[in-house]
């Protein structure tokens, strides 16, 4: 009997032993809140940056950036080939683009991956935006781009910098100055979907 006692508290401290093990460490964090600053972020880039373009309300988008510093670079696909990238160091050049786009295009869809990747770089005052986007554009029926195609299709990487600041009315609030659109080749494109 004293056998069995001994192997049935052997088998205890064992299980207490095994127990011990297994529960150290913190429980993973489910649903930790996000700095305050995420959230703002990221009304901005849905409410603003990617509804005012689909909506093509060029006041709605435009109001996403900050005139004061604002910077746009696309490498144009061709991200070993710095020769035909676009560049606009002026606010006024993005709005003129945009008002280009919505003229020519009926309709613009823009898919963004969810979450957006934020990094914190100065808290409070400036923040990195990293997310994946694909574009598709429609002209109106009846009409064609050069070489007949009726629409646009574009994929790529955005890489955005936020700060925040104090605007025109008073409010402070984050807003782009830097955008950076790292844009999928055609031949990336087809590669990855197969086609």
């Amino acid at each position: 009997m004293s056998g069995t006692i001994a192997k049935a508290f052997l088998a205890f401290v064992l299980i207490g032993l095994i127990l011990t093990i297994v529960g150290c460490g913190e429980p993973p964090k489910v649903n930790q809140p996000q700095p305050k600053e995420y959230a703002a972020i990221v009304n901005v880039l849905k409410n603003r940056w990617q509804k005012g373009y689909m909506s093509e309300d060029v006041d709605l988008y435009m109001s996403s950036y900050w005139k004061e510093g604002f910077l746009y670079r696309s490498d144009m696909g061709t991200e070993d080939d710095p020769t035909d990238d676009v560049i606009f160091d002026d606010y006024r050049q993005e709005r003129e683009s945009a008002i280009r786009v919505f003229a020519k295009f009926q309709d613009i869809e823009i898919e963004l991956s969810e979450p957006p990747e934020i990094t914190i770089l100065e808290p409070g005052k400036k923040a990195e935006v990293k997310n994946h986007y694909k574009i598709q554009g429609y002209v109106a029926d009846g009409t064609t781009l050069e070489g007949g195609f009726t629409g646009f299709y574009a994929e790529g990487d955005n890489t955005f910098i936020f700060e925040y600041r104090q605007a025109e009315n008073g409010r402070w609030e984050w807003r782009i100055t830097k955008w950076y659109d790292a844009a999928w080749s055609p031949e990336k494109i087809k590669a990855t979907y197969g086609l």
